[in-house]
C-alpha cells in the first residue's frame, strides 16, 4: 500500500508570492499541494479567468497537480447566526469551489464554523444552519464535479461523530470528510476518530501540536504520535490525498522539509 503526502501553501502565506510557495513546493519533492485561497495568495474574487489558467499552467509545468483548495479565513462561517456573515460566507464557498473546478482541484475543504464563546444558540439550531448552507454548497459541487470535504475544525462540528453525523443526515455522493489530525488531538482519540470517518474520507490532514493550544506545527514536536496515525492509515487502507498541513512562518522550508523526513522514515512517500 502507497502512502503519498502533499504540501500545502500555508507555510508561505505571508513571506512568498504564490508563485514562489508552489516553485518550493516543488523543489521539496511534492508531487501535490493544498492551495489556500486566502490573501494575499489568492483571492478567488480577483482571479481573473487568464490569472486561473497561468496558475493551471504554472502548476503543470512543475509536475505538480493541485489536491484541495482551502478557503481558511477565520471569518468564513457557514455556521454564523448573522444572516449577512453566513450569506457571505456561503458566497465565498461557492466561489472557491467554481475556482477549484478551473484550475483542476478536485475537493473543496472547509470547516462548519466557530459558534459565540459565552451566548450561543443551542447546538440544533447551528446544525440547521450548517445543513442549509451544505445543501446550497454541494448543489454547485454537482454541477462542476468537485467534492466537498467537511473538516473538523473550530467548535460548531469539532469531532468525528458530529462529522459522520452530519454526513448521514446528508447522504450526498459529493459530501464527504476532511479530517485533521492537529485539529482531532485538541477533542478526542485522533485515531479512534479517524476510523469513525474512514467510510466517508476525502481528505487527510497532518501535523503536530502539544495538545494545550491549536497547533500546526513541525512533526514529531508534539503530541501526535504519527508512527501510530501510520499504522492506522494503513489498517484503514486510505489511499486518498493526504497534507502536510505546517504552519511555521520562521523556518517555513526548514520545517517542511524535516516533517517530510519524518513521514518518510514511517514510509510515506510524495
Amino acid at each position: 500500500m502507497l502512502l503519498t503526502v502533499g504540501a500545502c501553501t500555508y507555510s508561505w502565506l505571508w513571506d512568498l508570492s504564490l508563485r514562489e510557495a508552489v516553485h518550493r513546493i516543488a523543489d521539496l519533492g511534492f508531487h501535490y499541494f493544498e492551495l489556500m485561497s486566502h490573501v494575499p495568495h489568492c483571492w478567488p474574487r480577483d482571479w481573473s479567468t487568464s490569472d486561473r489558467k497561468s496558475f493551471r499552467l504554472l502548476v503543470e509545468s512543475l509536475g505538480l497537480r493541485i489536491s484541495s483548495v482551502n478557503p481558511t479565513f477565520l471569518d468564513i462561517n457557514i455556521a454564523s447566526p448573522n444572516p449577512g456573515i453566513r450569506e457571505e460566507s456561503i458566497r465565498q464557498v461557492r466561489e472557491t469551489i467554481q475556482l477549484a473546478h478551473e484550475i483542476g482541484a478536485a475537493i473543496v475543504v472547509a470547516p462548519a464554523g466557530r459558534k459565540h464563546m459565552l451566548i450561543a444558540p443551542d447546538q440544533s439550531y447551528l446544525w440547521g444552519l450548517v445543513k442549509e448552507a451544505l445543501e446550497i454548497l454541494l448543489a454547485d459541487c454537482e454541477r462542476l464535479g468537485v467534492t466537498f470535504a467537511l473538516e473538523n475544525a473550530y467548535n460548531v462540528l469539532p469531532s468525528a461523530p458530529m462529522l459522520v453525523q452530519m454526513r448521514r443526515e446528508l447522504p450526498h455522493p459529493k459530501l464527504k470528510l476532511a479530517y485533521d489530525v492537529a485539529n482531532a488531538t485538541m477533542v478526542e482519540s485522533a485515531l479512534e476518530g479517524m476510523e469513525m470517518v474512514a467510510p466517508h474520507l476525502a481528505l487527510l490532514h497532518l501535523s503536530d501540536t502539544d495538545e494545550k493550544r491549536w497547533g500546526h506545527d513541525r512533526i514529531g514536536t508534539g503530541a501526535v504520535d504519527f508512527a501510530a496515525v501510520t499504522a492506522k492509515v494503513r489498517m484503514l487502507g486510505y489511499e486518498g490525498p493526504t497534507i502536510m498541513e505546517i504552519v511555521d512562518r520562521e523556518m517555513p522550508d526548514e520545517s517542511n522539509r524535516i516533517s517530510l523526513e519524518r513521514l518518510r522514515a514511517l514510509g510515506w512517500t510524495t
